[in-house]
């Protein structure tokens, strides 16, 4: 990239950002989740919730959708497609077809449970949950995946770490160091590995940022690490709860392919239609207490997932790889104590990702 290009596109990125700067402070939550600032994105969906009956217009233009019934139109309907065309903004543009690739997720995941156990226990008596372990161990089950070993192995783990912003740049601009770098990886992954190294890319973020949720949710529950201890199965239901709080995607992008009506709204073909997955999943419409979580929930619908109706098998791997984590500490987690503050990345509107958790056994 030539010295005017770089300058081009740093412009552009701090443009954006600014402009949605300046649509939050004037009103416009939604803006203001896409600045990626805060600690509680929540508040922002209930204000996004409450601005409207329907789906509420941005102005950044793309409509954004909290609700349960709406939310599952859009992800469920043939209308809607993640395909975004010219839509896009140029700086996004890279960063679209990062769940391109479709297909089961990779065997094995639930026999890493082994494998989270053994890591834990040679981590140390205190470790960063998310060095030591929820971003590690994924990359194991992928390389394989992958079909990789020895040099290939290490240069493809290097770029999954490099380009672990990829999801939220497709929303929000990153710095523009981070940018040419996330980019950069994510042609060298499509170069080593095809469509399914690119995947792995997404894979490894989401499945990374599920353990991190499913470990803080069982450790900050009360008598939560104790039943999970006294009872492994629980794992699964832990995981699916925390696949209802925390998805691994919080917001997932679908553009309407003909003119759709959502909530009596009329959607425009080609609009761009944002589902809150995290909001629609605590849609007190639909389930009781929906802040609390609770293992033990009887809900008379599901909680919905960012690959409705686009199967990639993110969602699932997600939560296979938060369940085999949960397995895999059972024994350790009545024990075990956050050792300092959770720390969120910026920027992040889609995984919220998590850049440390301490832990102290």
């Amino acid at each position: 990239m030539t010295t005017t290009d770089r300058s081009r596109l740093g412009s552009r990125l701090q443009m954006a950002r600014g402009w949605y700067w300046a649509f939050g402070v004037n009103g416009d939550p939604y803006a203001m989740l896409l600045c990626g600032q805060d600690d509680t994105p929540g508040r922002w969906y209930e204000q996004i919730r409450s601005a409207s009956d329907g789906p509420f217009r941005s102005r950044s233009g793309a409509w954004v959708v909290t609700r349960y019934a709406a939310a599952s139109q859009v992800l469920r309907s043939p209308g809607f497609t993640r395909a975004a065309g010219e839509a896009a903004a140029d700086w996004a543009q890279p960063f679209l077809d990062v769940r391109a690739a479709a297909g089961p997720p990779p065997a094995g995941v639930d026999e890493l449970a082994q494998e989270y156990r053994e890591s834990a226990k040679s981590s140390g008596q205190r470790f960063d949950l998310m060095g030591a372990l929820a971003r590690e161990i994924p990359v194991r089950g992928l390389l394989a995946y992958l079909g990789l070993t020895g040099a290939d192995a290490h240069r493809v783990t290097a770029l999954l770490r490099s380009s672990a912003t990829a999801l939220d740049a497709r929303l929000t601009p990153q710095l523009l160091a981070v940018t040419e770098e996330t980019v950069a990886a994510l042609a060298s992954l499509r170069q080593q590995a095809g469509a399914e190294g690119v995947w792995a890319s997404a894979a490894r973020e989401m499945a990374a940022n599920a353990v991190g949720n499913a470990v803080l949710a069982t450790l900050r529950t009360p008598g939560l690490a104790r039943r999970l201890a006294d009872d492994p199965a629980l794992a699964d239901r832990i995981a699916a709860e925390t696949l209802r709080t925390a998805p691994p995607a919080h917001l997932e992008v679908r553009h309407a392919t003909t003119g759709q009506t959502v909530e009596g709204a009329n959607i425009a073909a080609g609009d761009e239609v944002v589902v809150a997955v995290a909001a629609a999943n605590r849609d007190p419409e639909v389930f009781t207490e929906p802040d609390r979580f609770d293992v033990d929930r009887t809900a008379t619908r599901p909680a919905l997932t960012s690959g409705l109706n686009h199967p990639d098998g993110l969602d699932e791997f997600a939560a296979r790889h938060a369940a085999a984590a949960l397995r895999g500490l059972a024994e350790t987690l009545p024990d075990t104590a956050l050792a300092g503050p959770v720390v969120h990345r910026r920027r992040s509107p889609v995984l919220r990702g998590i850049s440390r958790c301490p832990v102290e056994i």
